[in-house]
C-alpha cells in the first residue's frame, strides 16, 4: 500500500525534495503545538501562582483595613466615653467602702460618703470605668445610661429594677 507522498512522486507531480520539506513541516507543528502546550501550562501555572498571591495580599489588606476601622471605633468609642465620664463625674470622697468589680476581674474600691452609697445602692447612680484611669468613676443614672448605650462593659456596677449590672464578673 502506497501513501500519497509516494503516489505523487511516482506521477512526477512533486520532486524529492519537496515531499522531504512537506514532511518536515507537518513534523514541525506537532513539535511546535507541543511546545506551546507546555509553555501554556507554565504560564497558566504561574497565573495560577500569581492570582493565588493577589487573593492572599486582598485578604491581608481587606483584615488589615478592618483592624483600622475597628481601631478608629474603639478610638472614638474611648473618646465618647471620656466625654461623658469628665462631664458627669460625681466627686467622691468619704467614709465609707464601696466595692465593686473592675474589669480584670479583681475587686475595686471607693471612697464614698452616705449619700452617694444611697444613690449607688438604689441605683441612682453607676460606677463605670474611667478611660484612662485605674479607678472607676461614679455618674448619675442617666449618664450611665448613654455609657451602657456607648459600651456596656464600661459599667461596673449599676443596680436597677431590670437588670443589676456588677455582681457578675461576666460582664453582664
Amino acid at each position: 500500500m502506497q501513501n500519497l507522498r509516494d503516489k505523487l512522486l511516482k506521477a512526477g507531480l512533486v520532486t524529492e525534495k519537496q515531499a522531504q520539506q512537506a514532511e518536515h513541516e507537518q513534523k514541525q507543528p506537532r513539535k511546535h503545538r507541543e511546545r506551546e502546550a507546555k509553555e501554556s501550562a507554565e504560564e497558566k501555572q504561574r497565573r495560577e501562582a500569581f492570582a493565588a498571591r493577589e487573593a492572599e495580599l486582598a485578604e491581608e489588606r481587606r483584615k488589615e483595613a478592618a483592624r483600622a476601622a475597628e481601631a478608629r471605633l474603639q478610638s472614638e468609642r474611648a473618646r465618647r466615653l471620656r466625654q461623658l465620664v469628665d462631664s458627669h463625674r460625681m466627686e467622691i470622697g468619704g467614709e465609707l467602702q464601696f466595692h465593686y468589680v473592675k474589669r480584670s476581674g479583681k475587686i475595686g474600691r471607693l471612697a464614698v460618703g452616705v449619700e452617694l452609697q444611697r444613690m449607688l445602692e438604689s441605683g441612682a447612680a453607676a460606677v463605670v470605668d474611667d478611660p484612662g484611669q485605674p479607678e472607676g468613676a461614679v455618674v448619675p443614672a442617666d449618664a450611665a445610661r448613654k455609657v451602657y448605650e456607648v459600651d456596656k462593659n464600661s459599667i461596673r456596677f449599676w443596680y436597677g429594677p431590670e437588670k443589676p449590672i456588677g455582681f457578675s464578673d461576666a460582664g453582664e
